[in-house]
């Protein structure tokens, strides 16, 4: 499976993965779940996306790394196709669990996939994946939101389930036609957990990943509320978040090409501590223009720090048979600090104010030194 379908495959799964988690306040707008259960199949998608992206390494070993990104494509298909039947909590169970496994799967897999075909400008190239899937998520969600308001639900979810089906089929071909190839995978020795738990660098970089998330992966949710106190209406709110993901694509790339020519470890230092300080003005600022230009820079220092630490990961790992597994539990990982984030964050807002949120964020982001200097110094 060469690049260009990866990222096109990329490009609909990101976008599948949001438009799908967007039509559940849709449905509750319309009166059709209430909050509870939006909350329950959130939660539901969530789970089996973690479980999934654990265990998507082992299914590589067992099936091929293309035979389950294939599947993946199909479950998303099937989820379109559930759901543009009439609409209860039971089928929107069953489209969660399909999309959670789906997403689970697919993201470890490709990312993978894409360290494998690179190997002297390995952070770039990941950098370039993650935001063309990040374009795929802006697009399709744009699309889908247009579709579901000017047509219906149904209609919408039977075109994406209608272009699953065919990628389906497409990613079957071309995976038959290297049947042989795929077969002697087979004859590798499996890559065990404990093997990768040797290698202490695999370890730091992992422990890196976990502490960047928990830093800067749930911001968004929270940046809102600490804006509008300040005075700073709604409407410039939606145009600030905006900024804020421009920076996320933007630093994607741009980190990625810096690291490749001055090092990972270098460059997620600098990126560390730039966020830390961006965030804690953040606190103090109320100029208009100034959050602007920040919330810009302090995207690019956030999120564009993950296919930096992917690079990293799997420059850790060495032998690219190991990397399915590698990136499984780097992916599992970060879920994990994902959804931890949000209630500790949570809880902090509630308990301590807003202002603690970033704090607390700044300080974690600080931590992620520590685990980059014992990778640094590790030497497996």
């Amino acid at each position: 499976m060469n690049t260009k379908i990866l990222y096109l495959l990329a490009f609909l799964i990101k976008g599948w993965e949001v438009s799908l988690l967007l039509v559940l306040p849709i449905l509750q707008t319309q009166g059709r779940i209430n909050l509870f259960e939006l909350g329950i199949l959130a939660a539901t998608f969530s789970v089996f996306q973690i479980i999934t992206s654990l265990f998507s390494g082992n299914l590589a070993e067992k099936f091929s790394n293309k035979r389950v990104m294939t599947a993946s494509i199909f479950f998303y298909g099937l989820a379109w196709l559930v759901l543009s039947t009439p609409t209860n909590l039971v089928s929107l169970l069953v489209v969660c669990c399909l999309g959670g496994i789906a997403a689970g799967s697919f993201i470890p897999l490709a990312n993978s996939q894409i360290a494998k075909l690179s190997d002297k400008n390995r952070a770039k190239e990941l950098g370039d994946f993650s935001a063309f899937s990040d374009v795929g998520r802006v697009v399709l969600v744009g699309i889908t939101t247009f579709l579901i308001g000017n047509v219906s639900l149904s209609t919408t979810s039977l075109v994406f389930a209608a272009l699953g089906i065919i990628a389906t089929a497409i990613l079957t071909k071309v995976t038959i036609l290297n049947f042989k190839k795929e077969e002697s995978l087979k004859n590798l020795q499996a890559i065990r957990l404990r093997h990768l738990l040797k290698i202490k660098r695999f370890i730091f970089a992992v422990l890196t990943g976990m502490f960047d998330v928990f830093a800067s992966s749930s911001l968004f949710i929270f940046i809102p509320l600490l804006l509008i106190p300040k005075g700073i209406d709604i409407s410039s709110v939606g145009f600030l978040s905006a900024l804020f993901f421009a920076g996320y694509l933007f630093g994607r790339v741009l980190l990625g090409r810096l690291a490749d020519k001055y090092g990972t470890v270098n460059i997620l230092v600098i990126a560390q501590i730039l966020m830390a300080v961006l965030i804690v003005c953040l606190i103090f600022i109320n100029n208009l223009i100034l959050v602007s230009a920040i919330l810009f820079i302090l995207g690019v220092f956030t999120r564009g720090t993950s296919p930096v630490i992917r690079a990293m990961m799997a420059n850790a790992v060495g032998g690219k048979e190991k990397f399915d597994k590698a990136f499984s539990i780097h992916s599992f990982s970060l879920n994990a600090s994902n959804v931890a984030s949000r209630s500790v964050y949570g809880f902090s807002a509630g308990i301590f104010g807003i202002s603690s949120v970033f704090y607390f964020s700044a300080l974690v982001a600080l931590a992620t030194l520590v685990p980059l200097y014992l990778y640094q110094r590790s030497r497996d």
